[in-house]
């Protein structure tokens, strides 16, 4: 039996039931931060998949500090966003609490690790403990540092280049990492996969329910939710534009964190405005249909990397968003703008971003709306909800390395 045959005979609908002795399939996930809920749907889908996975995690302490892992994790100390020179000790450290834990990293059938410094982690790990699994990077985002003409920007680079050469099979979350960085940057020609962040249900029903409806009640203004890591003073700006152009006719309804401003200096923000909302953290997925249940509108537009990432990327809210009927809103020339236009759905606008968005508000009636949402709920689990096949397929390519 294969390791994809393995995985694929435990995948239908059996948890994380253990395989079967004769064809184990364990894996080892090298991840930045436990707390992270992308990181924890991942990991929960490997498992779901059946692979026996031991996670070396870091913590943040940024939100959902109060969770522990309910799967072996083993915990190499905490770290910061960012500062690369200051997690350097924290990463040797790491290193040899990985080393330490030897027999596990020989046992796998894969490394995974998200993030460069990660991939150096694992690397080392992988060679200081002889350990034969493949080794897998994961970019969840191309860092602004990569993008940079500095020396410090071609330091990097070259690192990354470097690693790439012992690296198995490259995961990004959009093909556009492919194209607009790792092919033309690196010249890379290796094994690849595209993994989008498309919605994880984990136990919770796909069946919809009276949260995911509050919206048709709200008639007398258009809502745009903002939603996840609120980093992009951009959008803030533009939001605020929107805000005061449009007063009563729009509410900004937002939840998660600033990581970039921090929520005293948002919070400023909010309260200038009487139609911004501020509604706190939030959980993936549980609160999900709640929160895009009461919005028309997800607000995707991104310009944190306006000359790297951002264009390139495939947001996780465009995908949350989408899954329970809110429209999304996108820049034109993004990547997004051409994997809604496949599909068929959403909005995108030129510069200037926030004139054309009021323009929009403007003119779009209830009754285009309604179809769209319609539109949007009829295709949803196609386009936006991971039923496991996407993991079973990355097994499968991993298999065949």
């Amino acid at each position: 039996m294969t390791l994809a045959d393995a995985v694929l005979s435990r995948a239908d609908g059996q948890g994380t039931s253990e395989l079967p002795e004769t064809a184990p399939v364990r894996g080892v996930y090298i991840g930045v931060d436990a707390t992270n809920p992308t990181l924890i749907l991942r990991i929960r889908s490997f498992r779901k998949a059946g692979v026996r996975l031991t996670s070396f995690t870091f913590r943040r302490h940024k939100f959902n500090t109060g969770f522990q892992p309910d799967w072996d994790n083993i915990h190499l100390g905490d770290t910061v966003d960012r500062r690369y020179l200051y997690r350097l000790p924290a990463l040797l450290r790491a290193l040899w609490r990985m080393v330490k834990h030897g027999d596990v990293l020989r046992d796998a059938d894969f490394i995974y690790a998200r993030n460069l410094d990660l991939l150096a982690l694992g690397h080392f790990a992988r060679l200081l403990t002889r350990s034969k699994a493949k080794l897998v990077y994961e970019v969840e985002d191309v860092q602004a540092i990569f993008f940079k003409k500095s020396t410090a920007g071609a330091l990097f680079r070259r690192v990354e280049g470097w690693l790439l050469q012992r690296v198995d099979l490259l995961v990004v979350m959009s093909p556009g990492f492919l194209r607009g960085y790792f092919e033309p940057v690196h010249g890379w020609k290796g094994p690849s996969f595209v993994l989008e962040n498309k919605l994880q249900l984990g136990d919770r029903p796909e069946t919809p329910t009276p949260a995911g409806r509050v919206w048709e009640e709200i008639t007398d203004r258009w809502v745009i939710g903002w939603f996840g890591t609120l980093r992009c003073t951009k959008s803030m700006a533009l939001l605020e534009e929107i805000a005061v152009a449009l007063g009563p006719r729009v509410e900004i309804y937002t939840r998660g964190y600033p990581t970039e401003t921090g929520l005293d200096a948002y919070m400023e923000i909010v309260n200038r405005h009487p139609n911004w909302t501020y509604d706190g953290e939030y959980t993936i997925p549980d609160d999900l249909e709640e929160m895009y249940g009461r919005v028309h509108f997800s607000w995707c537009l991104d310009f944190l990397d306006e000359e790297g990432n951002s264009p390139l990327l495939l947001a996780c809210r465009m995908y949350q968003g989408g899954f329970y009927g809110s429209v999304p809103l996108v820049a034109e020339g993004s990547e997004m703008e051409d994997w809604l236009a496949r599909a068929g759905v959403g909005h995108a606008f030129p510069a200037p971003h926030a004139a054309s968005i009021i323009d929009f508000l403007k003119s779009v009636t209830p009754g285009e709306y309604r179809k769209e949402r319609a539109r949007i709920m009829a295709e949803r689990r196609a386009l936006f909800l991971e039923d496991g096949s996407d993991m079973r397929n990355l097994l499968e390519t991993m298999q065949q390395l």
